[in-house]
Formats: C-alpha cells, sequence, structure tokens
C-alpha cells in the first residue's frame, strides 16, 4: 500500500506539466495581449488586442486627460472609462 502511494505521489508533478493542445482548425488562446501604439498629431492610441480582436483602446491625448474606450460584452461596441486603468473582458468562454 505505501508502495502504491509512494508511486502516486512520484507521478503526481508530471500531471501539472500537462499542454492543452488546440483543436484542429481552431487557433491557439494567445498567453498574453497584443499591444498596438499608434500616433496621431493629437493623441497616442494603445490598442490592446487577443487574438487579433481588440478588446479596449487607451487613449492619451496631448491635451486633456487619458481615457479608455473598453469593450465590455465581447460585442464591438465600445464604452468611455474615464478610469486610470482599463477594464478585463467578462466573456464567457466555455460553458456547457
Amino acid at each position: 500500500m505505501t508502495r502504491l502511494l509512494a508511486l502516486a505521489l512520484l507521478t503526481l508533478p508530471l500531471d501539472l506539466f500537462a499542454r492543452v493542445e488546440p483543436r484542429a482548425g481552431e487557433e491557439p488562446i494567445a498567453a498574453e495581449p497584443d499591444i498596438t501604439i499608434v500616433q496621431e498629431q493629437d493623441k497616442v492610441m494603445h490598442i490592446h488586442q487577443i487574438n487579433g480582436k481588440i478588446y479596449g483602446v487607451r487613449v492619451v491625448p496631448k491635451q486633456g486627460v487619458p481615457y479608455s474606450l473598453v469593450d465590455t460584452n465581447g460585442d464591438g461596441n465600445f464604452t468611455r472609462n474615464a478610469g486610470d486603468r482599463i477594464l478585463v473582458p467578462e466573456w464567457v468562454l466555455i460553458s456547457w
């Protein structure tokens, strides 16, 4: 019994390194968001996206207060957030 328990404890850390591969035809989920910086004459925009989908834009005007445009539902409609940080999207990825 103790040998079985010792064997189970030795193989337990190997389960932590398992990889989840995407299904055929699906793109893998990016670990970190891509941030594209666009400079215009009167403002600088930081465009935040994951897998090519934009979820937020941070706008820093040359004159005035910075603000964020956030897609909170994942439907492509952006709302203005005057706070000092960008909101994390709360999309449903998997449900069953």
